[in-house]
């Protein structure tokens, strides 16, 4: 897992380089630099599905489980039942493990609602980390400025 996140860090860094630096090149080193851009990002998108396969197989074996009509998280015998907003960013989280979200993007995709306050996501994040901290499961909600939050496997 950590090789994938290490390429995409890679890639990711090239890919803003190569974006920066697109506007200053000729015509026709700009149309080999948009065909390279297409490999890049169709590279990054494979090495998130392979990690996004080995996060939700590691969930499998870690024993997490979410039960969706009752809002509730278990992990190895201790269950937590989650207000609404908790667990649909738990739960959008985790569909998008190792990726980073801005509270804006949290905002319109994990709840749907672009109305609400950035403080509100704040405020969910520190009870969620509270959360997964008391069920002892082993991620770390992380913020990256300018990036955003993402939920990121701990290695045992």
């Amino acid at each position: 897992m950590s090789i994938y996140s290490d390429l995409l860090e890679f890639k990711r860094g090239i890919l803003g380089r190569m974006q920066r630096d697109l506007a200053g090149l000729h015509p026709t080193a700009q149309a080999a630099a948009a065909v390279d851009l297409q490999i890049i990002e169709t590279q990054m998108l494979g090495y998130q599905e392979r990690l996004d396969l080995w996060f939700t197989r590691i969930w499998e074996l870690e024993g997490l489980q979410l039960d969706a009509a009752d809002r509730m998280v278990r992990h190895r015998g201790r269950t937590v039942t989650l207000t609404k907003r908790e667990f649909q960013l738990l739960q959008f989280l985790l569909e998008h493990p190792h990726r980073y979200f801005t509270t804006t993007q949290i905002l319109g995709q994990a709840w749907a609602d672009p109305a609400l306050f950035p403080e509100e996501v704040r405020n969910y994040v520190g009870r969620l980390r509270k959360i997964l901290r008391d069920l002892e499961i082993p991620v770390d909600l992380l913020n990256k400025p300018g990036r955003g939050y993402s939920l990121v496997f701990r290695p045992g």
